[in-house]
């Protein structure tokens, strides 16, 4: 299926692959895990968290740290639930038993930059503008964007397609593939998350 991915994104798109639905213990996992956002449950969450989670890229480990870092003495206001249940939407790679989702970052290969890369999300739309009644140049669906200049956080993101077309998506649905992701490990009979952070 991997294999199958890496072919679509030498056509200029990376549609999301789940190679962890094979496992009947990951799949079943994950199911209580989507459960568990959708009830906010802090404390389900950190049953299954890892006790040296790395919880961001500056040196936080520990579920000391993920809850600070996530709000979690505050559940009801935390983004932790969002950005988990956006990771677990896209797909999972499953690679030396360590399970990551989203898929993206393993799909995507060497031979592109991930800090200058986005993934077309569905419904996105390049347009020639970075305003919503510019014109449409593109409808996009999983497609690969290359950064077309600096972003400077705004709204709209500037790209260009593998053809060479570019304009301007919006940020909300064109997703870096080094954004909000989770990778678990086996625990016992289980499994733990061992991760949760965006970066490279």
């Amino acid at each position: 299926m991997l294999l199958l991915a890496l072919a679509a994104a030498s056509m200029g798109r990376l549609p999301p692959v789940d190679q962890c639905a094979s496992s009947r213990s990951f799949a079943e996992f994950r199911t209580a895990l989507r459960r568990t956002i959708a009830r906010r449950d802090t404390a389900a969450l950190l049953a299954i968290t890892a006790d040296d989670i790395h919880a961001s890229l500056g040196g936080h480990i520990g579920k000391k740290d993920f809850i600070e870092l996530w709000g979690l003495k505050q559940p009801r206001g935390s983004k932790v639930w969002k950005e988990l249940g956006d990771a677990l939407r896209f797909g999972c790679s499953m690679r030396a038993g360590v399970a990551t989702a989203p898929s993206f970052e393993d799909q995507l290969g060497g031979d592109r930059d991930a800090f200058e890369t986005r993934i077309a999300l569905p419904g996105a739309v390049l347009r020639k503008r970075p305003v919503d009644n510019s014109p449409a140049v593109a409808r996009l669906q999983w497609h690969i964007l290359t950064l077309d200049g600096p972003w400077d956080g705004g709204s709209w993101v500037k790209v260009k397609l593998d053809d060479g077309r570019r304009g301007y998506v919006r940020d909300a649905l064109a997703r870096s593939p080094i954004d909000y992701r989770a990778w678990f490990r086996k625990r016992g009979r289980g499994w733990e998350m061992a991760g949760f952070l965006a970066g490279d």
